[in-house]
């Protein structure tokens, strides 16, 4: 598929693509010419070649793709792309790429940049014999590479079959959304709510099952997840601005459920630029299939981890968080289990729950008999929960609105705090 766009031209290996720049809203695209293959250069693997498109359907109905063949070689093969000028990820922070495999749901394709250092990505394919359009996101990332890799099916060997072929086609460079920052609530429009799974979890930006207004991150710990398998709360560039932790104000909490009670759920934070400058601690869920705001107190640090204290006198930064449900049990151990977070804040449980600018929140008519509004003046209500006098939460509802009205009319007759 050709796009017309203002044109910057790149090398590869022997032919030639085309990098368009974007004018207004145009994304940059990398456009195939139809050019005699071999297109790209590879890494120990089978050659990469333009092919008339053997599956012309769905969101990509080009008239010829590009085709890999895995066939032996190494778990990390792959075809090199080298470009005439470097990437530039200040505004276009992701690259795309449509694939089509009979593979499996989950095989790993990664992308690699290369250049003055380097910077990978995975992601996993979510069909099969079926065309799709996958995405890395590279947010953070420098001007500093002009090479692309692709590594099909990474960490396997191909066998040259039906599923160790690979099609790809409309490679382009995009706007995924601004950098995530706290509070996180998932419901930003322009925001980039990419997370980053590791260890065996898998994770996607969903409706929250209890309510199909609000939106959340459901968390799939898989029977194949290691003990430490998580989520990075993210991209791998963490949070736009650092996570202002010190030892008098070193909480943060997160709204999570889980379908079991009495599991250990750990927090990570860290330096995207260092991985050795992190921090660590843990609480247990107390309910079973209900949602819950666990609060995370990083001066008392897990077991086996770097004291707060030690990091903030070092001069260590964070400005990255990475969640675990039940860390330290494998998915071997528990079975397949589906967690959701939101929700995602610096402070502590009282001011977590932003409920600080008491001038701006209305509650009326006061007293009530069957019904209550509540509003917030120029900030959303997020969450509401309404308790009885001997502290039981009665009424819990996500309203995402700067309204809201409470029907009481079905509650019995008590006393009731909001």
């Amino acid at each position: 598929m050709i796009r017309s766009h203002t044109r910057f031209q790149f090398l590869i290996f022997p032919l030639f693509f085309v990098f368009s720049g974007a004018q207004a809203q145009s994304c940059p695209s990398i456009l195939k010419q139809m050019l005699p293959p071999p297109i790209l250069k590879i890494l120990m693997a089978e050659p990469a070649t333009v092919i008339p498109n053997p599956n012309p359907s769905g969101s990509n109905t080009s008239s010829t793709v590009a085709q890999i063949v895995r066939n032996g070689g190494q778990v990390w093969a792959g075809s090199k792309l080298q470009l005439a000028s470097n990437l530039d990820f200040t505004t276009f922070n992701t690259l795309s790429m449509k694939v089509f495999t009979t593979a499996p749901i989950g095989t790993t394709i990664r992308l690699k940049l290369e250049g003055a250092g380097a910077a990978e990505r995975d992601v996993q394919t979510t069909v099969t014999n079926a065309w799709e359009t996958l995405h890395w996101d590279f947010t953070g990332e420098p001007t500093a590479f002009n090479y692309l890799v692709f590594m099909f099916d990474y960490g396997q060997l191909g066998n040259g079959s039906a599923s160790s072929t690979f099609l790809f086609d409309d490679i382009e460079q995009l706007f995924g959304g601004t950098q995530i920052n706290l509070p996180v609530n998932f419901e930003g429009t322009t925001v980039n709510y990419t997370t980053t799974d590791f260890g065996g979890n898998v994770s996607t930006l969903v409706p929250d099952p209890t309510d199909p207004s609000n939106h959340v991150i459901q968390a799939i710990k898989t029977n194949m997840a290691a003990t430490w398998a998580g989520t990075t709360i993210g991209t791998p560039a963490g949070f736009a601005d650092n996570i202002p932790l010190t030892l008098s104000d070193s909480k943060m909490t997160v709204r999570v459920w889980s379908p079991d009670a009495g599991i250990p759920v750990r927090l990570k934070v860290e330096d995207s630029d260092d991985a050795t400058h992190t921090c660590e601690t843990e609480t247990n869920t107390s309910v079973a299939g209900a949602w819950e705001t666990l609060e995370f107190n990083f001066a008392n640090q897990a077991p086996g981890t770097e004291l707060l204290s030690i990091g903030l006198s070092m001069g260590w930064t964070y400005n990255m968080a990475s969640i675990f449900f039940n860390f330290n049990t494998d998915g071997m151990t528990a079975g397949e289990k589906t967690y959701y977070f939101d929700d995602v804040q610096f402070g502590d449980l009282s001011t977590g729950t932003q409920l600080a600018d008491f001038a701006a929140l209305r509650v009326f008519p006061n007293p009530a008999a069957n019904k209550w509004i509540v509003s917030l003046e120029s900030q959303q209500i997020n969450t509401v929960e309404v308790f009885d006098m001997l502290g039981r939460q009665i009424l819990l509802v996500f309203p995402n609105q700067e309204t809201v009205e409470i029907d009481a009319s079905s509650l019995k007759a008590r006393k009731l705090y909001g």
